[in-house]
């Protein structure tokens, strides 16, 4: 319940550098080394509060056609892993809208995360198909 990753400060930099909000993240393509990687990383991004993500994903939010589609392609640990990249190259995918049936509707920004350490270390990179 208490685990925090380094997504907790990585985030709100990345969302102050490029002038958006968590709530104008279209999809999310976060680093999934572990299934419970996702829901920390959920969690200390601030999509729901700590503790909360079981909740948060139990109606399919996260899924095809959820409000917040997450590893859209799979992940790492339903695709493919190309050390580190999968993230980024699915997110590329989705913002060109090359996705197939996996296309999400919304694809104007997506969240990209990256981790290392012990969830420790983090990167945020946010993607999208024009400035904001």
């Amino acid at each position: 319940m208490t685990l925090s990753g380094g997504a907790a400060m990585a985030g709100p930099v990345a969302l102050r550098q490029a002038g958006v909000e968590l709530a104008d993240v279209d999809f999310c393509e976060l680093y999934d080394c572990y299934t419970f990687t996702v829901l920390v990383t959920l969690e200390d991004y601030g999509f729901c509060p700590k503790g909360e993500a079981g909740r948060f994903i139990e109606d399919g939010r996260i899924g095809p056609g959820g409000s917040l589609p997450v590893n859209t392609g799979g992940g790492q640990l339903s695709s493919y892993y190309m050390w580190g990249m999968t993230p980024i190259s699915e997110a590329v995918i989705q913002i060109r809208g090359d996705g197939g049936d996996r296309q999400v509707e919304r694809n104007e920004l997506g969240l990209v995360s990256g981790n290392g350490g012990i969830l420790s270390t983090h990167s945020t990179l946010l993607l999208g198909r024009s400035p904001s």
